[in-house]
């Protein structure tokens, strides 16, 4: 049950996938970053689930879709924050970030393994962030930036607010959870991880189609 459950569980995503590739080319360069964000990650979740119908170890691309789903992330943020937060700070947070990421793929964290600790790093940062910016959103400026965008900011900061503040204790605990459980167990520690997942991508789907409603 628990593994058609998680197999079931990427129907979502890639139905998300398919729309974001579909209204690409009538997106906006305000939200061109979500609909990277979108093709990009559900590229990678797809070929996730592939390596595990091949009993193949899918880890190792944590490590390759954790840093790119946060500079994607930093992007859509500097977009709807721009002449809020310095550019200048989205780049040293996303360098600095990035290096730590990579620091700890090579040296602490080998690639085959749950990379939890820059994990855990990435959603403390990006809550930080959402709440910034729920409390940006009050300013009738931002209100007037954001003008007929304003609705699909709301949904895709929900998205990034709900996932990553769920999934923080799941991550800090994601190696010791791994190693501990029964993998059946290890499975259903997953299906509510991936429910949370589906939150975030229903969010980011209602932010592409609110594009046109607003």
């Amino acid at each position: 049950m628990s593994r058609f459950i998680l197999i079931l569980s990427h129907l979502p995503v890639f139905a998300v996938f398919v729309y974001a590739v579909s209204v690409y080319r009538n997106v906006s360069s305000e939200l061109k970053p979500l609909s990277w964000y979108l093709i990009i990650t559900g590229t990678i979740h797809c070929i996730s689930l592939g390596l595990w119908f091949l009993h193949q170890n899918n880890l190792p691309l944590l490590h390759i879709l954790v840093p790119v789903r946060f500079v994607l992330l930093i992007m859509m943020y500097s977009k709807i924050l721009n002449g809020y937060v310095s550019s200048a700070v989205m780049y040293l947070l996303t360098g600095v970030f990035l290096i730590y990421s990579l620091t700890f793929s090579l040296f602490f964290e080998r690639i085959n393994t749950f990379n939890s600790n820059v994990m855990t790093v990435e959603n403390i940062l990006l809550i930080i962030l959402s709440l910034s910016t729920y409390v940006l959103l009050m300013d009738k400026r931002l209100n007037k930036h954001l003008d007929k965008y304003m609705k699909s900011v709301e949904w895709m900061n929900s998205g990034v607010f709900l996932y990553h503040s769920s999934s923080l204790i799941l991550m800090y605990f994601g190696k010791h959870i791994i190693q501990v459980l029964t993998p059946e167990l290890n499975r259903y520690i997953w299906v509510i991880h991936s429910f949370f997942i589906n939150v975030m991508y229903y969010c980011f789907w209602r932010a592409l189609w609110k594009r046109n409603t607003t």
